[in-house]
Parts: C-alpha cells; structure tokens; sequence
C-alpha cells in the first residue's frame, strides 16, 4: 500500500527534511521516505517504521535492512565531526563579533573626528575600508585631508589611501 502525502510530510518535518544515512537536505537532494524494516522483510508503514531518506540513499539500500548495510561510516566519528563543525562555527562567530565591535568603536571614532557629517555613502566605505586598514592609517589620510582643506567628503582621503597602497606605503 503506498504512503499517504500526509504521512510523508509528517515523517520528512519529523527528521528536519534531512536524509538520515547521509544528512543532506531538501533542496540539495530529492527525499523519500524509506522503511526501516523493509516491507518484504515483514515492515508495515507504520509512521514509527519510516525515516526520510534521498533517493540515493535509498536506491542504495533497496530492501535490505539498517543491519545488513555497511556504511563505512562510524555514527560515533560522525558525531565527533560534527561537534567540531559546531566548535570552529561558535569560535569564527566570536571572533566575528570581536572585529564587529571593534569596527564600530572605531567608525565612530573615526565619525565624530572627520569635521564634516557623514553621508550614507561615505559611512559604508569608511566601515568597509576599516576592514581592510588600520584606524590609524585611514585617521592619517584624513589628517592630510583636513591639512588640504579637501572635507568635503572621504574621497580624498580614499585617494590617499589608495596611492599611500600603490606605492608600499601600507
């Protein structure tokens, strides 16, 4: 007998719409919903006997049952993979959050220093350029801007950061 759509979706929104063998998701792969135990192996279609599954997953396993099939893969080396994902991702969004807040305690430094106010435009690139230089190069160019009497917006200083580059100077 086949599986209502309703019990499909209900078994795919169970497991997150991820394949169980491989973890690959919708829409990456196409999903079924595979037997645990398969049905010529005396398996019903009873919600707590099915899993989602790609289609390659699943044509790979035909109709041989989870203790027949040799994945290759260690559920325990699996975890231990993921858990790392999961520490490098915390350790890159802390550091991510530290050059955050050190760029907007430095652009507004940089704001409140510059004797004209800032238009939207001149905002973005100054926090851009703060990612690529240091505050205390980007602060010089806007010495020399200032000392030229060129404040009417950052293009001058872009253009001295960009010469001050091309020629080694930072």
């Amino acid at each position: 007998m086949a599986i209502s759509v309703r019990v499909r979706f209900e078994v795919f929104k169970r497991d997150d719409f991820t394949c169980q063998y491989c973890g690959r998701r919708s829409p990456e792969v196409v999903l079924q919903v595979d037997h645990i135990v398969p049905v010529a192996g005396g398996g019903t279609d009873d919600r707590i006997n099915l899993r989602t599954s790609c289609w390659e997953c699943n044509s790979g396993k035909s109709d041989k049952p989870l203790s027949e099939l040799v994945t290759g893969e260690d559920p325990h080396d699996r975890a231990i993979v993921l858990l790392e994902r999961e520490r490098q991702l915390r350790e890159y969004n802390e550091v991510l959050s530290k050059v955050n807040e050190r760029v907007d305690v430095e652009f507004e430094l940089l704001e409140q220093y510059w004797p004209q106010p800032l238009d939207g435009r001149d905002k973005s690139w100054l926090r851009n350029r703060l990612a690529e230089y240091p505050a205390a190069i980007i602060r010089r160019a806007m010495d020399v801007a200032i000392d030229g009497r060129k404040t009417y917006s950052l293009a001058y200083v872009n253009a001295c950061l960009r010469n001050w580059k091309e020629d080694g100077r930072i």
